[in-house]
């Protein structure tokens, strides 16, 4: 890639912290509050800083081979044919979850919270659109589109959390530690699993389509802290508003605490506009989910231009999303006990396999 092809640290920061964002900030304070109670934001403080360590991981999987994608950096190591286990494992884990994040979660999200009447499909379709649109504008157009949605984002998620800051009750956080241990590190889990662990599929873009050399390294590590510093932020405000039954029971819990927004009897009923910022983040995690399944797959085909399997690959999408979840009660065992395994394969079993296999072949060669 052309070093004026590439992104900048500052646009990859950004779309790291869009990504850790993602769907997370939907359902992850109910997950939270679920497991630990009152004490969810425990869970969520101890995951920033594992993530951390996990990142740590993936810049020593990637500084290895600096110009290589995960998918060429995996046949490297790993030989041809472990190497395309890893990657094509590694390839449906993106495609699954960017059909989940975007396809049904948006699609869920908007036919229950905001456009009930209209079909889900059709919302399926709308936003695969988008998607596919973005993904053969390229990817230095995303990064730029991050910059500029960038700060709506803040300014949408600090007016949340201003205008309910009055409405927090310190006693919904009391007793602290309550849930005792073990819940607390399932919930470090769940929250690993989907904000830290597919921190992974960055090795598509970093370092390889990033300049910056420490910088970007310096980027990553950020990006994942203030992502889940406003993933904790959310999570603390939802159960100091709507208490940890409530934001346990909610399935959108931080679009319920949006609707208690009421300042003076005048500005009322504008979740819709603070959802805004949620849309748009899951649009950026869906997007790098399906541009490193894209990126990845034109690589075990040895194509020369990725752009070619976009459409193919978007237009599957729409029926994947539809039979993907058969239910709500499927979904929820899917969430809780397969995609964990996916992630935690994919996001920590895989890079250390290739940490170790660098490491050997360090130590062989003569």
């Amino acid at each position: 890639m052309r070093h004026s092809d590439k992104m900048t640290h500052r646009q990859f920061l950004l779309l790291v912290i869009l990504f850790s964002i993602g769907s997370s900030i939907l359902f992850i304070p109910s997950a939270a509050a679920g497991d630990v109670k009152q004490g969810a934001w425990i869970p969520i403080a101890v995951g920033i800083g594992s993530g951390l360590l996990i990142v740590l991981l993936l810049i020593r999987v990637a500084h290895r081979f600096p110009d290589l994608t995960y998918v060429e950096i995996s046949h490297r190591l790993l030989g041809k044919w472990i190497g395309t286990i890893v990657s094509v494992i590694s390839i449906s884990a993106c495609y699954v979850g960017g059909a989940i994040t975007l396809v049904y979660y948006m699609g869920n999200f908007m036919t229950t919270q905001v456009m009930s009447t209209t079909p889900e499909y059709m919302i399926h379709i709308m936003f695969t659109l988008i998607v596919v649109i973005g993904l053969l504008l390229g990817l230095k157009t995303l990064a730029l589109t991050a910059e500029v949605l960038f700060p709506v984002v803040v300014v949408l998620f600090a007016a949340l959390i201003v205008f309910v800051s009055p409405k927090i009750e310190l006693e919904h956080f009391q007793p602290v530690f309550e849930a005792g241990t073990i819940p607390i590190v399932k919930a470090v889990f769940a929250y690993m699993s989907y904000t830290s662990f597919p921190l992974v599929f960055f090795l598509m873009i970093y370092p390889s389509a990033v300049r910056g050399g420490s910088k970007a390294s310096g980027a990553f590590l950020l990006g994942s802290f203030i992502g889940g510093m406003f993933l904790l932020i959310v999570t603390a405000a939802c159960v100091g508003v709507l208490g940890a039954e409530q934001t346990a029971r909610q399935f959108y819990p931080s679009y319920a605490l949006a609707k208690r927004i009421n300042i003076a009897n005048f500005i009322t009923r504008i979740e819709v506009i603070v959802a805004a910022f949620w849309i748009i983040a899951l649009y950026f995690k869906t997007v790098i989910y399906v541009y490193a399944a894209v990126k990845g797959l034109a690589q075990l085909l040895k194509l020369d231009n990725e752009r070619v399997i976009v459409i193919p690959l978007g237009l599957l999408m729409v029926p994947l999303s539809l039979f993907i979840y058969p239910s709500s009660a499927y979904q929820m065992q899917w969430d809780e006990k397969v995609w964990p395994i996916y992630s935690i394969t994919v996001g920590l079993f895989f890079p250390l396999l290739l940490v170790a296999a660098g490491a050997l072949r360090k130590k062989i060669k003569p």
